[in-house]
Order: structure tokens, then C-alpha cells, then sequence
């Protein structure tokens, strides 16, 4: 018999149709229909028969939820992998190709998670969010069109690396650390990117101004010679405090609205004459 090989173009659908996991999502099996509707170009080309492809389709009807863009793509390149090692006739049942899925999508949707939603998506929302607060029409632009080609990139990449390595191909990536390492180094500039925030889009300021005598004492002026921005940086830890301690969101915005308003009335705070 021959042996059954996945062309390229059949790993390219079964990628881009991975950015659907979420059609049909629902609390039962979470990303199931939109994983089984991804395998159709995998299973089809190894499969002839409509009853046997039916019957393949089936195992990928259970369960699953990972991050479906950045770097769990992993995940259905190693699915693609052992499909085709299964079809050729290797000793991979369907029990096997799901307990690999579901092993690896708790790592996985941790460490793309972590890339994409809290590193990548707040340091372009910063870059573009400036851009447009400055009245550059490039702002939006440069967001959507950076973040679509790092999130493509990305997952091409680690869908091409799951194909080619099949289960290896993570477990050798994760010991080796570069996930780890890379995660650090975008942590590190997406804390950059926080603070640089905190200090030119809080704008406060507080503009209580004593006489005592013949010398003018300008609270505002006081701190900004002990740190420029210190109002700021006291009210972003503040917010991440209140986080820290599982307080709402909701909470939090509450307390910030009644402290502003009631500072705000007794001239305990304000806000620069230029913002």
C-alpha cells in the first residue's frame, strides 16, 4: 500500500481553519466543533472513504480548549502528525491522539495566553493608542496590521514545528526553557511599555498651594522634586493592590470615581491646565 503523505497545502488549511476552533463554542466542549471542522483537509486526504473520514472526525468531538492562534497551533500540527503516522498504518490509536491534545492544552493556553493577551496585545494597544491620541490616523492601522502579522507568523511557525517534530517537538522546547525565555524578555518590555503608561496617560495632579509667611508652598511642586509622576505611579499601585487583593473590577472603578469626585470638590486633586 502506498503510503499516505499530507501535501502542504492540506497543513496550510488545516492551520488558517485552527483560527475557527471558537465557531460553534459552547460550555460543553468548548473549541471541539471548530477543531473537528479543521481536521476536514487532514482527514480527507488520508482517508477515502465518507464513512472511515466520519469515523476519524469523531475523536475530535471531545473536550478541548487552548489558545488557538499564537502558540497552540502547536497542538494541530501534532495532531496533523500522528493523523498521518496513524493512517500509515503506526500504532497510534484515537485515545492516544486525544490524551497528547488534552496534556498540552493546559501548557500551552497558559504560555500563548501570556503572549498574546499580556504581552503583544498591551504593548501595540500603547504604541497605537498613543498614535491616535496624537491624531495619527496610523495608530489603528499599525495595531491591526503588526499584531495580524506577529499572530500569523507565530502560528505558522509552531503549527509547522508540531508537524514536523509530532509530540517531541514541545516537550524539547519546553526543557530547553525558550519559552520561558522568550515569555520573559516580552514580559519585561510589556512592563516598559505599563509604566511608560502610567506616567504620560495618568494625568493628575495635586494643587494645594499653602503661604507660610512671605514663602509660597506648592504641594505639586514638592513632589515632582521628589519624582516626577509620583501621583500617578501611587494611583497605578493603588489600582494593582486592589487587583492584588481580588477586589472587582467593577469595585475598583467605583472607588476610583468616588475618590476622584470627592478629592476633586475638596481642591485636593485636579488636573493639568494642559490636559
Amino acid at each position: 500500500m502506498a503510503e499516505k503523505k499530507l501535501r502542504h497545502s492540506d497543513l496550510v488549511k488545516n492551520w488558517l481553519l485552527g483560527y475557527s476552533s471558537e465557531t460553534c463554542y459552547n460550555y460543553e466542549r468548548l473549541q471541539a466543533m471548530g477543531r473537528a471542522n479543521a481536521m476536514i483537509p487532514i482527514v480527507r486526504r488520508l482517508y477515502d472513504t465518507k464513512e472511515k473520514q466520519a469515523q476519524e472526525l469523531k475523536k475530535y468531538m471531545v473536550f478541548f480548549n487552548t489558545e488557538p492562534s499564537f502558540i497552540g497551533t502547536v497542538i494541530h500540527g501534532i495532531d496533523a502528525s500522528m493523523e498521518e503516522q496513524r493512517a500509515n498504518g503506526e500504532d497510534i490509536t484515537a485515545e492516544d491522539i486525544n490524551a497528547v491534545r488534552t496534556g498540552l492544552m493546559g501548557p500551552m493556553a497558559g504560555i500563548g495566553d501570556t503572549v498574546s493577551q499580556g504581552i503583544i496585545y498591551p504593548i501595540l494597544a500603547g504604541i497605537a493608542c498613543s498614535l491616535a491620541l496624537a491624531g495619527n490616523i496610523a495608530g489603528p492601522i499599525l495595531f491591526e496590521v503588526v499584531y495580524k502579522v506577529l499572530m500569523l507568523t507565530l502560528g505558522y511557525t509552531f503549527y509547522m514545528m508540531g508537524y514536523r517534530q509530532g509530540k517531541s517537538a514541545i516537550l524539547s522546547f519546553l526543557k530547553a526553557g525558550t519559552l520561558n525565555r522568550i515569555t520573559e524578555i516580552f514580559s519585561i518590555v510589556g512592563l516598559m511599555v505599563v509604566g511608560n503608561m502610567a506616567a504620560s496617560r495618568v494625568t493628575i495632579i495635586c494643587p494645594l498651594a499653602f503661604t507660610i509667611g512671605k514663602v509660597s508652598l506648592n504641594i505639586q511642586t514638592v513632589l515632582d522634586s521628589l519624582m516626577k509622576g509620583l501621583l500617578p505611579l501611587a494611583i497605578t499601585l493603588g489600582v494593582w493592590k486592589m487587583v492584588d487583593k481580588k477586589i472587582k473590577p467593577t469595585y475598583i472603578i467605583i472607588i476610583m470615581f468616588a475618590v476622584g469626585i470627592v478629592a476633586s470638590l475638596l481642591g485636593i486633586l485636579g488636573v493639568p491646565k494642559t490636559a
